[in-house]
């Protein structure tokens, strides 16, 4: 066997395999015998000169033996009728991906198509890998969506109740643009008096599902006192939007110590990140009115509520004392009836009727103080013990109804629940 020719780089390989092809007569000399290293080599560097195979190439297929190293890299075998290839996504690429790859699904791969030279066998490096026909995003969307509800996360019974009239609230959206200030319009509108906490995030491209989920997470402080959290951002493309369709956001919302809701986009417009939530509405600013109870109507209830009670108590006042003026006309009327009845056996029926009368009068002395229980139970005074005062003359101690019955310097009584104040009218106002 002839010697193996020295090593030369792979661009005198190249130039000897052209010169030996492009001869037009056969030659009598044996051909040049290549080591597997060299000829492995060679095809390599031929590849990468080809124009088409030394770019990436797209190659659509069906994925079949699917493995996944616990590296994290990706290997599958990409086939169609009539062949197969080989193909790898590194764990860099693969840590990437918003779907899920399966067997059978059909694909679009892009990526380099590269030797292995220890095996030499060759293989596509893929670097993009999407579903045909679906969109990406849309499958992503979907298989997400199977998994979470398999796991019951959109079931109705995991909703919460809203507190009725919060004090203090999250929010969670992006510190620049309109949203922010349109729902701060409308909840200043609403309740002045509450409080919010902003809890900034990016809401729209790399890295936002992330921001978005820490953001969420930093309000769940019992520290911080909220009551609820609004998950918020303007509308957009499904792509603007599908950082709230993100598996960080949803798992972030479910679970959530908090009541949340989300007014993501506008009307048409429903993630992942509704499905989940507490309450979802149709806009940021329908979020902000769902979560922030009116100030004003409760203002209204409580002064009604007020005046019911102010008459309840006048109204059992009003019987009682009517229940205990019948029921002394009563005794009064069995005490004659008695007397009249005791001509024939006047110590008898003495007897009797103090026996009677004490215990009537022991009846009635009990029903009494448990009426007058009762009264004190809707008195009044017990109005002063939360905080309220009656005010009254000083001189007649009539209490003060309106300000026509005033004069400046006018000197009253301020009545508290625990002792009273004196005080002087240094103005009046209509």
């Amino acid at each position: 066997m002839p010697a193996l020719p020295p090593p030369i780089n792979q661009l005198n390989l190249l130039d000897s395999l052209n010169q030996q092809t492009s001869e037009a007569e056969p030659s009598n000399k044996e051909p040049a015998i290549f080591s597997v290293s060299q000829l492995t080599n060679l095809l390599g560097s031929a590849w990468k000169m080809h124009p088409t195979l030394g770019n990436k190439v797209l190659v659509e297929g069906e994925i079949s033996n699917l493995k996944k190293s616990a590296r994290g890299h990706v290997y599958f075998t990409l086939k169609d009728e009539g062949a197969s290839i080989s193909g790898v996504l590194w764990a860099s690429t693969a840590s990437k991906l918003k779907i899920s790859l399966e067997e059978g699904m059909a694909v679009i791969a892009t990526g380099l198509v590269e030797i292995y030279a220890p095996s030499g066998n060759y293989s596509l490096v893929v670097s993009k890998i999407e579903p045909v026909g679906l969109g990406a995003l849309q499958l992503a969307y979907q298989q997400l969506k199977e998994k979470l509800d398999a796991e019951g996360l959109f079931e109705a019974s995991r909703k919460r109740a809203l507190s009725l009239f919060p004090f203090k609230i999250g929010l969670v959206t992006s510190s620049t643009g309109s949203v922010l200030h349109d729902m701060m319009r409308v909840i200043q509108a609403k309740n002045p008096a509450l409080t919010v906490v902003l809890s900034p995030a990016k809401v729209q491209g790399a890295g936002a599902s992330a921001e978005i989920a820490q953001a969420i997470e930093s309000l769940q402080n019992p520290a911080l006192g909220l009551e609820v959290i609004i998950v918020a951002r303007g509308g957009g493309s499904f792509e603007d939007l599908f950082c709230f369709s993100e598996e960080a956001v949803v798992r972030a919302i479910a679970t959530s110590r908090l009541p949340i809701v989300t007014g993501i986009g506008h009307e048409p417009d429903f993630g992942l990140a509704d499905a989940v939530a507490d309450y979802s509405a149709q806009t940021p600013t329908a979020a902000a009115d769902m979560a922030v109870g009116n100030w004003f109507d409760w203002q209204h209830t409580l002064t009604q509520t007020v005046s019911w009670l102010a008459e309840t108590v006048e109204r059992a006042v009003g019987l009682a004392t009517q229940d205990v003026d019948w029921k002394t006309a009563q005794l009064q009327e069995g005490l004659q009836h008695q007397t009249l009845q005791a001509e024939q056996a006047l110590t008898q029926l003495a007897n009797t009727l103090e026996r009677d009368a004490l215990q009537n009068l022991t009846w009635a002395e009990q029903r009494f103080q448990q009426q007058v229980a009762e009264l004190e139970a809707f008195s009044p005074l017990q109005v002063l013990n939360r905080g309220y005062a009656v005010l009254e003359t000083l001189q007649t101690h009539h209490p003060v109804k309106t300000i026509q019955s005033l004069r400046v310097n006018d000197q009253l009584k301020a009545r508290l629940a625990e002792g009273a104040l004196l005080l002087r009218v240094e103005d009046i106002l209509p």
